[in-house]
């Protein structure tokens, strides 16, 4: 045919040569050529190639035949009618996507029934491009099942729901499409439709291998609310996707099932806020209510009502402690501050680990809660954590809280401090801890160009004064700086700022 190699499609497009393309359709030695005079004969648009196009449907090649049903549907003549509707049933989707669309663009009615076949193609693309050609041929859905493959073809979800029963089937099939899209949609269509013959396939669709198929599996299975999805729904509590538990939580609650209880007790101890949190309002759709016991403590802390955990206790603190790592630095900051204020001791080691949370309000928490526990195991990380501004203010509190020895002369170093944020502080601390040690450095401090160092070191010294165990010595010492601690303001007034000589006005206990 060709003796010379292979033709040149290329050239003879350009001279419109209809019949060397033609002849270059049937080139067996390269599929490409094949390929290109498929698209070329399609631009052309002329009639004669409408036979040899329609036997080019059966190309070993999918890409061919492809080109083929495409270039049919450009020339638009009758005469490929029928190979393009035995096209809609090749093997390939993108085959049969190509058969549709050339179907719509010819606009024969005889590819009417063929195309509302196709509505039902296991292919979305397919789907769609079978509903298009129907809006290019003038149909229109009845009321009946086809209304409902040929919106859900179209992803017309709403005009899904709409339709309600008549669009279960489609909306059904569409759960085992290969577009995660469509079987998410599908199943929040088929939640809000509600009907109960979608039950089982939900209940598949909660092992989908897509994460946003499986939580939009659950929630509709809760609103469809049947009690055959309650034992499925307790399995997807474990799910490893957060979303897919809570969801799956939420939907226990409204379905109401009795033995739902037990499971959202343990997914009250979820890792994730949001699962604990859903867990305990299925809980309270159930009617549930906690008992004394730790049970109570992690409902609380799901809900997220603080003061409530307070008042358990004890109880509360197994809880509190896990909430620690939660994802969600507010609540690892208040469920710090909730153990600061029950003063557990097994709350210690935890509250240590978060004073180096990546957060610096939790840090702020631990650091305060220390504090309030008193224990001296706190006391070398609270040193640590000292170093840090924000954070050192809270640290310093706390050793003054602790009053442990070995916080001196940390405390005396941060006196000297480059931020005023850590020296004041210091300087209070070592007022509370009243070791004669700081004396002489409290009474450096009394000179510090930052008014709050020097009031909180005039107060520090006043305390320190008062401390039974200090030296005749270090009160002699004291007393030689009580007019720089004790001097009013310039303007009369009585504390809080300082007069022409340096004077804190801090009342003297003499």
């Amino acid at each position: 045919m060709f003796l010379f190699g292979p033709p040149n499609v290329e050239k003879m497009k350009a001279r419109r040569n209809v019949n060397g393309l033609i002849k270059a359709l049937g080139y067996k030695k390269d599929w490409e050529v094949r390929w290109d005079a498929a698209r070329a004969l399609g631009e052309i648009k002329d009639p004669r190639a409408v036979e040899p196009l329609s036997a080019a449907l059966k190309d070993e090649r999918f890409s061919v035949r492809q080109a083929a049903a495409e270039a049919l549907g450009k020339i638009g003549n009758a005469r490929a009618v029928e190979p393009l509707i035995a096209a809609l049933g090749d093997e390939r989707s993108d085959m049969r996507q190509a058969a549709a669309k050339a179907l719509g663009a010819i606009g024969d009615a005889r590819a009417m029934e063929p195309l509302i076949a196709a509505l039902k193609d296991k292919d979305s693309a397919v789907r769609k491009a079978a509903a298009e050609a129907l809006d290019h041929l003038g149909w229109k859905p009845a009321q009946d099942e086809s209304a409902g493959w040929y919106w859900m073809a179209k992803h017309d979800w709403d005009k899904c729901v709409a339709l309600g029963a008549l669009a279960v089937e489609p909306l059904i099939a569409a759960l085992k499409d290969e577009n995660s899209d469509v079987r998410q949609a599908a199943a929040k269509a088929l939640g809000k439709i509600g009907d109960p013959r979608a039950v089982e396939p939900l209940i598949a669709a909660l092992k989908d291998e897509r994460f946003s198929v499986r939580q939009a599996a659950a929630e509709a299975l809760g609103k469809i609310g049947n009690a055959r999805a309650v034992k499925p729904l307790i399995a997807a509590l474990k799910d490893k996707d957060s979303a897919v538990r809570k969801a799956a939580a939420k939907a226990l609650g409204a379905i109401g099932d009795a033995r739902a209880m037990e499971p959202l007790i343990a997914a009250l101890k979820d890792k994730d806020s949001a699962v604990r949190k859903a867990a305990a309002k299925a809980l309270d759709h159930l009617g549930w209510k906690p008992a004394q016991d730790e049970s109570a403590g992690w409902y609380w802390m799901a809900k997220r009502d603080w003061d409530k955990c307070v008042a358990l206790g004890a109880l509360a603190v197994e809880p509190l402690i896990a909430a620690l790592k939660d994802e969600n630095s507010d609540v690892r900051q208040a469920a710090a501050k909730a153990l600061g204020k029950i003063g557990d001791p097994r709350a210690v080691e935890p509250l240590i680990a978060a004073l180096s949370d990546e957060s610096s309000d939790v840090r702020y928490a631990a650091a305060e809660a220390l504090g309030k526990i008193k224990d001296p195991r706190a006391v070398e990380p609270l040193i640590a954590a000292h170093q840090n501004w924000w954070v050192g203010a809270a640290a310093a509190c706390a050793l003054g809280e602790i009053k442990d020895p070995r916080a001196v002369e940390p405390l005396i170093a941060a006196l000297k401090d480059e931020d005023v944020n850590v020296r004041w502080p210091a300087a209070r601390a070592l007022g509370e801890i009243k070791d004669p040690r700081a004396v002489e450095p409290l009474i450096a401090a009394l000179k510090d160009e930052e008014l709050h160092v020097r009031w909180a070191a005039a107060e520090a010294l006043v305390s320190l004064y008062r401390n039974a165990s200090l030296s005749e010595t270090a009160k002699q010492t004291i007393l030689a700086y009580r007019s720089k601690i004790t001097s009013p303001h310039s303007d009369g007034s009585s504390c809080g700022g300082h007069d022409d000589n340096g004077g804190i006005g801090v009342d003297f206990p003499l």
